[in-house]
């Protein structure tokens, strides 16, 4: 059997430019749009550069599960170091090893009544009629859940104000009217990435100093900071620091963002809200107990919907390391990949009505029937190791705000890509006190 030879097809574009403007004003819009008429395998013409864009479940599920033809991309070294989130081969297995007990199911338990003493203690002075930046407010419960479960390390207001500024300006390398740009040329995101990559970096050998001085023993960065003291563990002081610098915006930027649409999405359907406040006060009596958070069914469905509707992580980018073959089509070695889930989630051929909000299609399905239709932690061996982590902050989140409070939100929800699925503005909604 001959093996492909054809090239990928591309949307009609402009002399020299190609796809560059029509990407950089409307992302989203251009790529469902390039899937409907081009394709689930096009190429998209940037200036300088071409990248490919997969739209398909199956060919999603060759590339994740093939790394050695497809390899992250450099970005993810500019952006966090040698981290997990970027290096390959024995590098991000020891990497892997040393992290992934942390993060195991049968130890996360343990974590749940922390979740939700962070959530009812930030929540506390919220009060009837105030409207709120949900945004704002996650982000702030999220760093807390994260320096103080995962970390062992407590943070003022102050410092988690500032740390979350510094942490959201990673996303700038992404921002798409840079992104489409040659990496050598200056732009304000650019320079706005690298203000908060340095400061970040200050943090993160803050952090190891301290630890160094007394780490909590139960908590990754304690194992992060012995490692960098133990000859045996081929971790250097530069490879630790990159996991803390990775942690950081890892561990809370993708959580941070899936809880503001999913409450946002729940104040913005009364129905929805109404089966979620039900199902809150007919399994939890007093205080949420890991117990009771594994019994919320509904409050599941919400979450995962969350996460197709609006997948943190929007799209997947690889880079080939070698000529390699998707369908009909062939991809020269050296080329980047986006794998793009936001087109895969929001695609009528994979979810019946895909652009509504709708916690009922998973009554009858899961996350693991669906696939690589299904992909907001990515997939394959590379699959997001906090993922267990982040669903039980969610639901214990949720839980403790939809004990005391309903919410309230009248105007849809705009977003944009960057790193993260990032809201174009302010996601505000209004509290009421339920007692």
């Amino acid at each position: 059997m001959s093996r492909p030879t054809a090239t990928p097809p591309s949307p009609r574009g402009v002399p020299v430019l190609g796809n560059t403007i029509a990407f950089a004003s409307d992302p989203f819009g251009f790529v469902r749009r390039s899937v409907e008429s081009t394709g689930d395998v096009f190429r998209m013409r940037l200036l300088g550069r071409d990248v490919y864009v997969v739209g398909d479940p199956d060919h999603v599920e060759t590339v994740l599960l093939n790394r050695e033809a497809f390899a992250k991309l450099e970005d993810f070294e500019v952006a966090f170091g040698d981290t997990l989130l970027s290096v390959e081969g024995e590098q991000w297995r020891r990497q892997r090893h040393a992290m992934e007990g942390f993060f195991d199911p049968t130890r996360i338990a343990e974590f749940a009544e922390t979740m939700v003493d962070v959530a009812e203690s930030h929540v506390d002075d919220w009060s009837s009629g105030r409207e709120i930046g949900v945004d704002d407010e996650m982000r702030s419960i999220a760093l807390r859940n994260l320096f103080e479960v995962v970390l062992g390390h407590s943070l003022s207001a102050t410092e988690r104000d500032d740390l979350a500024a510094d942490a959201h300006a990673l996303n700038n390398w992404f921002k798409p009217t840079s992104w489409v740009l040659p990496y050598w040329v200056p732009t304000p995101a650019r320079r706005e990435f690298r203000r908060g990559s340095d400061r970040l970096r200050d943090w993160a050998r803050s952090l190891l100093d301290d630890a160094q001085d007394g780490p909590d023993e139960e908590s990754l960065l304690a194992t992060l900071a012995t490692l960098q003291d133990d000859p045996d563990s081929e971790f250097d002081r530069a490879e630790v620091l990159d996991q803390v610098v990775g942690m950081i915006f890892a561990g809370h930027e993708t959580t941070a963002l899936a809880m503001t649409y999913a409450l946002h999405q729940i104040a913005a359907h009364p129905d929805i809200a109404d089966r979620f406040h039900a199902e809150l006060d007919d399994v939890i009596d007093g205080r949420p107990s890991f117990a009771d958070l594994r019994e919320l069914e509904y409050a599941e469905r919400v979450i995962d919907e969350a996460l197709r509707l609006y997948p943190p992580v929007h799209a997947i980018p690889r880079e080939t390391t070698e000529r390699v073959d998707l369908g009909e089509y062939e991809i020269p070695g050296g080329e980047q990949v986006l794998l793009s889930v936001w087109s895969i989630h929001r695609d009528s051929r994979f979810y019946d009505e895909p652009l509504a909000f709708d916690p009922s299609r998973w009554e009858d399905t899961s996350p693991r029937e669906r696939g690589y239709e299904f992909v907001p932690f990515g997939a394959g061996p590379r699959i997001c190791i906090g993922r267990h982590f982040a669903r039980l902050e969610m639901k214990a989140t949720l839980a403790a705000i939809g004990r005391r409070y309903r919410l309230d939100a009248d105007d849809e929800i705009d977003v944009t890509p960057q790193m993260t699925t990032q809201p174009a503005g302010p996601v505000n909604v209004r509290v009421t006190d339920r007692n």
